[in-house]
């Protein structure tokens, strides 16, 4: 397999490549700096003269602008980054025969607390975010072949600007009150997680939407009490509130139902309690 990572300096970049180099596969990483190829995917003749340029068989498009803030404020720069570049892929992907993987997102679904979302459950596009990422998802779904992956991930990155999870244990090693959203749902999984899942399904070349994360949903307060617990951190005075309080207005029912991944992988995916040991393996690991 030759392997396209787009979005190769991000947090689920850096871990596919990861992921990739263990298993020989050789890739090549694709990020606007300090990358085998620098390129902005915003720019239609720089990405379709690099891609025209190579030969993959699979190109996997983790970029995107996630902050939901920044999406809702500018809305063309989320079209040009989180939809925009799909039309392109899809349409070379037909074209050049290689199969296009798009990293989508969970943030479609709200109102129905912990409930698990298949492939076909009706979506909420409440923000920007949301609505690009779903735009998306349509362009990419023009090539019949590609496939898109629905997952809410966490992991360390170890850059200046921390991931939620990173965030999360900082906060407890430096013993800071914090605020527990008790009513907003995921099923989250860690990259390292996601991206062994990933390799495994390739193989199998499934097409369309498909859910891969944990088999668990949760409340952000029962991961981050369960983080506490088994890290040895413990919460100092915890608040509860509601995810209605950010600025952004977000869904708040994200968790999926990721029974067609374990049919096609053979194997179940990790709940709550392997995704924390999963965690605490990497935080002693660091």
């Amino acid at each position: 397999m030759e392997l396209c990572i787009l979005g190769v300096t991000g947090l689920l970049g850096q871990a596919l490549a990861k992921e990739a180099s263990a298993r020989n596969i050789y890739y090549t990483g694709v990020a606007r700096s300090n990358a085998d190829v620098c390129l902005d995917i915003t720019s239609n003749k720089d990405l379709e003269d690099f891609v025209r340029g190579h030969h993959f068989d699979v190109i996997i498009n983790t970029c995107a602008i996630v902050n939901h803030s920044l999406c809702d404020n500018n809305p063309e720069a989320a079209y040009c980054t989180n939809a925009r570049p799909n039309a392109l892929l899809a349409n070379l992907s037909k074209e050049l025969g290689f199969k296009l993987v798009f990293i989508s997102t969970d943030g479609y679904f709200c109102g129905d607390k912990d409930s698990k979302h298949d492939e076909v459950s009706e979506v909420k596009l409440l923000n920007e975010y949301a609505r690009t990422k779903f735009a998306g998802e349509c362009f990419a779904l023009t090539d019949l072949n590609s496939m898109v992956v629905r997952t809410n991930i966490i992991g360390f990155k170890g850059s200046k600007q921390p991931t939620f999870l990173e965030w999360v244990i900082n906060s407890l090693k430096n013993k800071e009150k914090m605020t527990l959203f008790d009513d907003y749902y995921t099923s989250s999984i860690t990259v390292n997680q996601f991206s062994k899942a990933l390799f495994d399904l390739l193989p199998k070349n499934p097409t369309g939407i498909i859910n891969l994360a944990s088999s668990e949903v949760f409340s952000k307060a029962k991961f981050i009490t369960s983080l506490s617990e088994t890290l040895a951190l413990p919460l100092t005075e915890p608040n509860f509130g509601s995810v209605s309080q950010l600025a952004s207005k977000r869904a708040d029912s994200l968790g999926l139902d990721v029974s067609r991944a374990e049919n096609i992988l053979e194997y179940k995916l990790p709940d709550l309690e392997a995704v924390i040991e999963q965690i605490k393996e990497e935080y002693y690991e660091i």
